[in-house]
């Protein structure tokens, strides 16, 4: 489905072992560190109610102060969203909103995913806190008692262990096996946690998430990148500051890696090449896809005359 994952901060202080927050940091360089409210609602107005607002992107949420207010205006507005946290720099009573938030528009809240600390140390930022073990309760409290679409819990330990100061909570959790993020990732910094190794494709390829790729990602200066594997930035596809939402599609970038991942062969013109999440396709795919969009041009063109 269509998304757009919402990177509020630039430097996430956590520094997952599998984030490779070095790559973001040297090619975001010293633009916006965070999103504002008054620079997330211009943009909002700019998306098509069909694309899901993610809470995710390249960092912690929740390490903007103001993430709390633009998740309650997308809700607001009517836009349905998925929230992925590890609850860093969520207090106690961003949480209650937060939850008060998830539960009076619950249908439009797709999924919450935790993202706890591990035993094994990946998420090298995080320190305990009572106050932080009050938010973790309240959202397992949601888990167990609200009736959510979806609503998980993860770690990034091979044996699913967490952290250690949590470990009297009682949670158990599946095993974790990382991915190289289209082979950005530092693969010497996750020691020998059990990863799935970049790929080389040489056939066609589309993206497994979706086939048009509108699943993307905004940084807080407004530019916008191909998807959460693009650590790198190498694919921006546009800027919602200055640009429509239509414009990411149009762009030289865009056209450029849909062209390129119809071709038959390897080559690191693009990450899709390089990437875990991909569906290997034949050339008839493409001219199907090529078809069904010039289909739906035309429609546009006879209701506009309409």
């Amino acid at each position: 489905m269509a998304a757009l994952e919402i990177t509020t901060m630039a430097g996430c202080p956590l520094l997952c072992t599998f984030c490779p927050q070095d790559r973001l940091k040297a090619s975001y360089g010293k633009n916006n560190k965070y999103l504002r409210v008054d620079q997330f609602k211009p943009v909002l107005q700019k998306i098509p109610k069909h694309c899901r607002i993610d809470f995710s992107g390249m960092s912690e949420p929740w390490a903007n102060p103001w993430a709390t207010q633009m998740l309650g205006h997308a809700l607001e507005r009517g836009y349905s969203v998925a929230i992925y946290t590890t609850l860093h720099g969520m207090s106690s009573i961003d949480a209650d909103r937060v939850i008060e938030l998830i539960k009076a528009y619950r249908r439009q809240v797709e999924g919450v995913c935790l993202h706890l600390p591990d035993a094994s140390g990946n998420m090298r930022g995080w320190k305990y806190s009572p106050e932080y073990e009050a938010v973790l309760r309240k959202f397992l409290d949601l888990g167990t008692h609200s009736k959510l679409r979806e609503f998980e819990v993860m770690t990034m330990d091979g044996n699913g262990r967490i952290h250690e100061g949590l470990e009297h909570l009682g949670i158990r959790l599946e095993r974790f096996t990382g991915i190289s993020r289209a082979g950005s990732l530092n693969l010497s910094a996750v020691g020998t946690q059990k990863i799935q190794f970049p790929q080389q494709h040489e056939t066609p390829v589309s993206c497994a998430s979706t086939p048009v790729y509108d699943h993307n990602v905004m940084l807080p200066n407004g530019d916008v990148v191909l998807c959460c594997m693009d650590y790198s930035l190498k694919h921006v596809i546009g800027n919602l500051f200055t640009q429509s939402y239509e414009d990411l599609f149009s762009s030289k970038e865009m056209n450029m890696i849909r062209t390129e991942n119809a071709k038959s062969g390897f080559s690191k013109c693009t990450i899709c090449r390089s990437c875990d999440n991909v569906v290997q396709r034949d050339s008839r795919f493409f001219f199907s896809l090529k078809g069904a969009r010039q289909t739906a041009r035309r429609l546009r063109s006879w209701v506009n005359e309409k």
